[in-house]
């Protein structure tokens, strides 16, 4: 007898994502602006962290090889750090939701649903207003979670 805590569950990946958040479906590249669009725009999480494009009352889940929102480039002013995603949406960067991971930085993205890994120009633009002070690093006085695996 299996238990409902013992109970495995294999998924069948319809979509996979690279860690560029470049979309492939049944290993056929995704490069219509619209269906990315409209992946984005359908993109779900359930509770146990699987991802899933709502379609209808169907599930197509999808695979990501890091994380599913790529942040491309960096705006920053005095007021505010404004992150242009992947999905050709802008948000405002939550320096508490800010992360470092093995010298990577990552982000909350879409009301915290989301992470979002930076990518290198992205890096580039945000590197440029990091202040170290005693070994930490800090951007408008906010310290910024360093994580090693």
């Amino acid at each position: 007898m299996v238990s409902k805590d013992t109970l495995t569950v294999n998924i069948k990946y319809r979509f996979f994502v690279d860690k560029f958040c470049n979309w492939f479906q049944d290993g056929k590249p995704i490069t219509h602006r619209g269906i990315y669009a409209y992946n984005y725009k359908h993109l779900k999480i359930d509770k146990n962290k699987n991802f899933y494009i709502q379609e209808g009352e169907s599930k197509a889940f999808v695979k990501f090889d890091d994380k599913p929102f790529l942040v491309q480039s960096v705006e920053i002013t005095k007021e505010n750090i404004t992150l242009t995603l992947n999905d050709f949406s802008a948000e405002n960067l939550d320096l508490k939701r800010l992360y470092f991971l093995n010298n990577i930085p990552y982000c909350s993205v879409k009301n915290n649903e989301f992470e979002a890994r930076f990518s290198r120009p992205a890096l580039f633009q945000i590197s440029k207003i990091i202040e170290v002070k005693n070994d930490d690093f800090f951007i408008k006085n906010e310290r910024i979670k360093l994580i090693t695996l």
